[in-house]
């Protein structure tokens, strides 16, 4: 417990430096479709995907524990569309088109981006694991609240349940205390 309360600590803080570097960077789907994304001070900025819960999902198409997860994710992200967005990262040997055919017919109805299809790809996947600490073990997910903050990760197999509960906290605004008013003064 304490080295997970020491590695989020050390991820919030990896995430608070990063105001400097100001990175952008430019994704490009396995449709060939552009995601933009702004890694910020405490989290990133999806520009295709704004006020969404962001889960990165870095999976492998030959990965047993991440296809068992891709119906898990296929559904959330059907079921929770207005204030999730999912997107996978395949970290594995790149996709042949009958690859992505097989992980659509699996579930996957979110956007794919293929890690090693183009330069730009392979370095966000890389800079996000030396942010956070990927060892590369799969399935990983890093989640991002609806603001963009950075709000954990989890590494290998999640419970739809567990995940779905998550998500709804991320997804819910985070309301401020209500000011004493001049008709509650004394």
């Amino acid at each position: 417990m304490k080295k997970l309360i020491a590695l989020l600590f050390a991820v919030g803080l990896l995430f608070g430096a990063q105001a400097k570097l100001d990175k952008k960077f430019t994704l490009t789907t396995v449709e060939g479709k552009k995601i933009h994304i702004h890694i910020k001070k405490n989290g990133i900025e999806v520009k295709e995907y704004p006020n969404k819960v962001i889960i990165l999902d870095f999976f492998g198409k030959n990965c047993p524990p991440c296809r068992i997860e891709i119906p898990i994710l296929g559904d959330l992200q059907k079921k929770m569309a207005d204030t999730l967005q999912i997107i996978g990262l395949h970290v594995q040997r790149p996709l042949s088109p009958s690859d992505v055919a097989m992980l659509r017919k699996m579930g996957i109805n979110y956007p794919i981006v293929d890690y090693l299809t183009n330069k730009e790809n392979e370095e966000f996947v890389e800079f996000m694991g030396r942010l956070t600490g990927w060892s590369g073990s799969i399935p990983y997910m890093l989640f991002f609240d609806r603001n963009g903050n950075y709000a954990g990760y989890h590494m290998g197999m999640a419970q739809e349940s567990s995940l779905e509960k998550f998500i709804q906290k991320l997804a819910t605004p985070k309301t401020a205390a209500p000011k004493e008013s001049n008709a509650t003064k004394k």
